[in-house]
């Protein structure tokens, strides 16, 4: 593992996370410091994949 890569990747989006949900992703909520609700997912190749291409639908859908 690339050791600048973080195990996780925070979502702060609940609808994007819900999303990556559906798709499988199971993801850790929790409270951060600034009392925001946060979900945290595993950061693996497939979830980066997933991601991206949500983030690509999004964008393309709203042009």
């Amino acid at each position: 593992m690339d050791t600048n890569k973080k195990e996780y990747h925070e979502i702060h989006k609940k609808n994007l996370a819900d999303s990556l949900n559906f798709l499988g992703f199971r993801y850790y909520k929790f409270t951060n410091f600034l009392g925001q609700q946060v979900y945290s997912f595993k950061n693996t190749e497939k979830f980066n994949k997933a991601l991206t291409g949500l983030l690509q639908l999004r964008a393309e859908l709203n042009n």
